[in-house]
C-alpha cells in the first residue's frame, strides 16, 4: 500500500510492501514484528501504568517527594522502557523504510539501508511531526502486511 501524509509543513510518501520487513531487518539488524508484537502484549500494563500516574497527580494522601518515587519507578519500568524504545527508535526507523520504498527506486534502495542514511533523513525532519502521524504510518505498514499475507494451509 503507498499513500501520502501530510505534516504541518509538508507532504510525506509512505509504501508498505512485502519486503518492508526483511529490509528493516537489513537495515537495523532487528525484527520489526518482534518488537511490534512485544509493544502489543505490554499495552495494557502501559495504559494501567498510565492511569496509575495520571492518579499519582491528584493524590493528596501521600508528599510530593513519595508522587516522584512511584512516578520514577513507572518510568524506569521494563513496560515504560519498551514504550518509549518503540515510540523512539522502532516507528521511526519503520516510517524511513517505507519511505524508502516509496521514495527510491528499486535498484537505490540496498545503498540506503544503513545507518548513516537514516540519521541523514532523520535530521532532515521534524520527529515530533512524525510521531504525530505514527498511527497512519503503522495503518499503511498494517495494509501492506494484509495485503500480502496469506493464510498458510
Amino acid at each position: 500500500m503507498k499513500k501520502t501524509i501530510k505534516f504541518e509543513n509538508k507532504e510525506m510518501t509512505f509504501k508498505s510492501s512485502a519486503a518492508t520487513n526483511i529490509l528493516y531487518k537489513k537495515a537495523f539488524g532487528d525484527d520489526v514484528l518482534v518488537k511490534l508484537t512485544s509493544y502489543a502484549r505490554n499495552l495494557k500494563e502501559l495504559k494501567d501504568m498510565q492511569a496509575k500516574i495520571a492518579e499519582l497527580k491528584d493524590d493528596t494522601s501521600i508528599t510530593q517527594e513519595q508522587k516522584l518515587e512511584k512516578m520514577n519507578s513507572f518510568l524506569n519500568s521494563d513496560v515504560f522502557m519498551s514504550a518509549n524504545q518503540l515510540k523512539e527508535e522502532t516507528l521511526p526507523r519503520l516510517a524511513y523504510i517505507m519511505w524508502l520504498e516509496a521514495n527510491d527506486s528499486i535498484e537505490t534502495i540496498f545503498d540506503k539501508l544503513n545507518t548513516e542514511s537514516y540519521l541523514v533523513w532523520l535530521m532532515g525532519i521534524d520527529q515530533d511531526e512524525l510521531l504525530s502521524v505514527t498511527g497512519e504510518v503503522m495503518e499503511i505498514w498494517q495494509a501492506g502486511a494484509k495485503t500480502h499475507s496469506k493464510p498458510k494451509n
